[in-house]
C-alpha cells in the first residue's frame, strides 16, 4: 500500500512544472520525498539509487560545510525505462541576488551523479561569492534525459530537454516579473534589484541550453537571460549558428570555455556535423600562474583526483582552483572577467 498523499504517477509533470518556486509546491515536493523514503524498499534498483542520491545531496554534512542549505525544487524518480530527473538549489532562490542554472551533458544521471552535480553547483556558488556576488543561488539542473554517446549526435534530447528547461526558466521569470511590479509575494528581495539570471552548461548541456533560450525568445514578449556560459561545447544547432540574437543575447554575454586538450568536444561537433559557436566572448581556461590557478585538461567538468592514478590527474572545467571556474563564476555573476 502506498503512503497517504503519495502520487507516484506524476512522472514528467513534477519536474516539468513551471511553478516549482511556489512555497506550497516546494513543501509538497518535500512531503513527496519523505513519502518516497518510506516506500524505498518497494522501488526498483535505479529508483532507489536516485532517491539515495537526492537525500545524500540534501544532507548538510554530505559536502563542504561552507556551502549553504540545499533545496529540492523538483524531482521524478523515473521508471524502469525512464531515468530520474531533478533540480536542487544550492542557496535560497527566494532571496537570491544571482541565480544560475547549471546544466550537464552526456551520461549525467540522477541515479549516478546527483551528489556530484550538486557539489559542482556548490563550487560555483562559492566561487561567485568570492568574486563578489552577494547572495548567489546555483541550481543543479538534471531535468532531462541525457543522451548516451550515440544520442549526442542527435538533437532530439536537446529539443525535449530545452523545452523542459525553458518551462522552469519561464517560472523563474514570472517571479522576476512580480518583483519588477513591486509584488510582495516573494519576500526578502528588493524589487529594485532583480536577481541576475544565467545558465552555465557543459558539453551536450550547451545544446539543451541553446534550445531553451531559443524557446524563450519565441514568447510574447521575449524573455532573455543576463548571461550564457558554455564549456566543452559539442557544436550549436544549425539554425542557431552565427546569430546569438536568436538566443536573446549579444556576443558580449555569451561565453565559451574550451580547453586545447578537449578532443571529445571537437569530435562530438564533427561527428554531429553541428557548426561551431561563433560571435561569443572566449573564456581563458589555461593555467594562470599569477593567481595560482590550474588549467583545464580534457573534457570533464570534475576530474581532479590526485590519488586515483594518471587518468584522473589534471583539472576539469568546474574544478576548484582552476582558471575556468574563476572566470565562469565571474561571467555567470555579471562581473568583470579579471
Amino acid at each position: 500500500m502506498e503512503a497517504p498523499g503519495l502520487r507516484p504517477e506524476r512522472p514528467v509533470a513534477s519536474v516539468a512544472r513551471r511553478d516549482i518556486w511556489d512555497a506550497a509546491e516546494r513543501e509538497a515536493t518535500r512531503a513527496r520525498l519523505r513519502a518516497d523514503m518510506r516506500r524505498r524498499q518497494s522501488l526498483g534498483p535505479r529508483q532507489r539509487s536516485a532517491l539515495d542520491g537526492l537525500v545524500h545531496a540534501l544532507k548538510p554534512g554530505s559536502m563542504d560545510r561552507s556551502y549553504p542549505e540545499r533545496h529540492l525544487l523538483a524531482y521524478d524518480l523515473g521508471t524502469t525505462l525512464r531515468p530520474a530527473s531533478a533540480a536542487i538549489a544550492v542557496g535560497e532562490p527566494s532571496t537570491a541576488s544571482h541565480l544560475t542554472w547549471q546544466v550537464s551533458g552526456m551520461g549525467i544521471f540522477v541515479h549516478t551523479a546527483m551528489w556530484g552535480s550538486v557539489r559542482e553547483a556548490g563550487q560555483l556558488w562559492a566561487a561567485q561569492r568570492e568574486a563578489g556576488a552577494q547572495r548567489p543561488c546555483v541550481v543543479a539542473w538534471l531535468g532531462y534525459h541525457p543522451p548516451g554517446p550515440r544520442g549526442v549526435l542527435s538533437g532530439q534530447s536537446a529539443l525535449r530537454g530545452g523545452a523542459r528547461l525553458a518551462r522552469h526558466l519561464d517560472g523563474w521569470f514570472d517571479v522576476r516579473a512580480r518583483l519588477a511590479a513591486g509584488s510582495t509575494s516573494t519576500a526578502g528581495i528588493d524589487a529594485a534589484a532583480l536577481p541576475h539570471t544565467a545558465v552555465e552548461a557543459h558539453s551536450y548541456g550547451s545544446v539543451v541550453a541553446a534550445r531553451a533560450l531559443q524557446i524563450l525568445q519565441r514568447r510574447e514578449p521575449p524573455r532573455s537571460l543576463d548571461a550564457l556560459v558554455v564549456s566543452g561545447v559539442v557544436g550549436l544547432p544549425r539554425d542557431l549558428a552565427g546569430d546569438p540574437g536568436k538566443l536573446g543575447l549579444t556576443a558580449e554575454h555569451v561565453y565559451v570555455a574550451l580547453a586545447e586538450t578537449d578532443y571529445l568536444s571537437r569530435l562530438g561537433r564533427l561527428l554531429s556535423r553541428r557548426p561551431r559557436w561563433t560571435r561569443f566572448t572566449p573564456l581563458e581556461v589555461g593555467a594562470d600562474g599569477s593567481r595560482g590557478l590550474a588549467g583545464v585538461v580534457g573534457h570533464n567538468t570534475s576530474r581532479h583526483r590526485p590519488d586515483s592514478g594518471p587518468l584522473h590527474r589534471g583539472f576539469g572545467y568546474r574544478d576548484v582552483g582552476t582558471t575556468s571556474l574563476y572566470r565562469i563564476a565571474r561571467a555567470t555573476a555579471g562581473l568583470p572577467l579579471d
